[in-house]
């Protein structure tokens, strides 16, 4: 069973969710906006902007801040993706998934910056692998940044929840477009 619980300020007290289920050990990201993944087996702070592990209570965590927060689980391990435009571009999500028994994944994505208010700028729309993302509006182009991975799971018929909360729009969310804030979501899950 996966367990994940989203840290809107990214900072946590003595009722806060790792306290609450007994979990001490967990696994960060200096995430830099690349398609590395690693697998872990202890805690620490790891540069990948993918980690995943099966070891037992060890949360994997991923902070965000627009960019979408992506929680996978196969009965045996977790994982978090940090996921922006540039990891949907590096195809993060598949690389991921080498490691994941993929007759049991499952995938969430938490609240990111959505296609109401993730705007971008034309060469963005020009690159190819972007392209079917790009959504024009008033003269504007917008992303939507989870369209990619909403249909290659449906296609591969892999259970997926995904947030409708967008992080620009709503304000209990941290956004850097938003506000140019340093702080930053927390979502983890351990199994």
């Amino acid at each position: 069973m996966i367990q994940s619980k989203l840290i809107p300020n990214g900072k946590f007290n003595n009722s806060d969710a790792f306290q609450k289920p007994q979990i001490s050990r967990y696994a960060l990201m200096k995430q830099f906006h690349s398609d590395i993944v690693v697998e872990v087996r202890k805690p620490g702070t790891y540069k990948a902007d993918g980690i995943i592990t099966e070891e037992k209570k060890l949360a994997v965590v991923v902070q965000t801040a627009d960019c979408m927060p992506v929680l996978m689980y196969d009965e045996k391990k977790v994982g978090a993706l940090h996921i922006g435009w540039r990891g949907l571009e590096n195809r993060i999500f598949s690389r991921s998934l080498k490691y994941f028994n993929l007759s049991n994944l499952k995938v969430s994505i938490g609240p990111h910056a959505q296609k109401c208010c993730y705007e971008v700028k034309e060469d963005l729309e020009s690159n190819l692998s972007l392209k079917p993302y790009c959504i024009s509006k008033d003269k504007k182009i917008f992303l939507n940044l989870s369209k990619a991975i909403i249909e290659f799971c449906r296609m591969n018929n892999w259970p997926i929840e995904v947030s409708e909360i967008c992080t620009i729009c709503d304000e209990k969310y941290n956004s850097y477009r938003r506000d140019q804030t340093n702080d930053r979501q927390w979502s983890f899950a351990w199994i």
